[in-house]
């Protein structure tokens, strides 16, 4: 039977560490803009505004409606670029299917770009030297850390190819000498999904689609971090069967209760830090 691996503890360590970050600055301010509304968008954004109040930031949330232009929304970036009491800055997915995604991410600053997808620090991960990390990632990170679970030499399968964790994550897994899998949607419609997943000592998934894993799959004593979330019959669902996983697993984090907490938490923790580079305090 495997530890439930929560992140309460982790995150009242964050908060606390943070409120006194806090008092070496004067005023902070995070800019969120959201130009379409889905359901886990909104309740990423309560979860931001809850921290900001709590930790003393002023946030402000730019809804664009829905015929703005993909130039409207390069300007407004520019000009929080510009804007020095702006501290940091994030965009809010989906976006409209014409935008051009990695052009919207490149014009952010490199040093208000909090959830690391500018090109440049997505680049920066491969030398070992990231500004700053994407907040699902540092979560992935920070569970791991918590499980004093050492990846040398482990097979480690990430599910989901994305640029906010998959990606990323391959390179910093690798960098501590796992053995790295990916898998994505041609591995499943291969049939090969259940194979990989049977051959992984610890599991990373963050697809979306409730109950792809099956409990069955996973190799006794593995660690499963659960990224995914769904919401089926008003209960959030993970991508894994948990019932039959924790059974098998050494540590699993559950659905809700783990990453996502900590996501919200890793994002103000990138915050922090891009006011003491801005500042020349770090």
């Amino acid at each position: 039977m495997a530890h439930l691996l929560e992140s309460k503890n982790i995150v009242t360590q964050i908060k606390n560490r943070l409120l006194d970050v806090r008092k070496q600055f004067d005023n902070i301010t995070l800019v969120s803009l959201k130009i379409a509304a889905d359901e886990a968008t909104e309740v990423y954004v309560q979860a931001q505004k809850k921290w900001a109040d709590s930790l003393g930031i002023e946030y402000r949330l730019k809804e664009f409606s829905p015929d703005t232009s993909f130039n409207s929304a390069l300007q407004e970036i520019e000009r929080l670029n510009q804007d020095r009491n702006v501290n940091g800055i994030i965009i809010h997915k989906p976006l409209p299917s014409d935008w051009d995604e990695v052009a919207l991410f490149e014009n952010i600053d490199v040093q208000k770009d909090i959830e690391g997808l500018n090109p440049h620090n997505l680049g920066r991960i491969f030398l070992k030297k990231p500004l700053f990390l994407p907040p699902t990632v540092l979560s992935v990170i920070r569970l791991i850390k918590a499980a004093d679970y050492d990846l040398r030499g482990k097979n480690a399968l990430i599910v989901g190819f994305s640029a906010i964790l998959g990606k990323p994550l391959s390179i910093i897994l690798a960098d501590k000498l796992a053995t790295v899998s990916i898998a994505h949607i041609g591995t499943y419609e291969a049939g090969k999904l259940c194979f990989y997943v049977q051959g992984a000592d610890i599991l990373i998934t963050a697809v979306g689609k409730p109950h792809l894993i099956k409990g069955e799959w996973i190799k006794p004593k593995a660690m499963v971090i659960d990224v995914g979330i769904s919401k089926v019959d008003n209960k959030l669902i993970g991508d894994v069967e948990f019932e039959q996983a924790y059974a098998r697993a050494s540590f699993i984090t559950p659905v809700p209760g783990g990453v996502g907490t900590l996501t919200v938490a890793c994002l103000f923790d990138n915050l922090l830090r891009a006011v003491g580079i801005q500042e020349g305090k770090i």
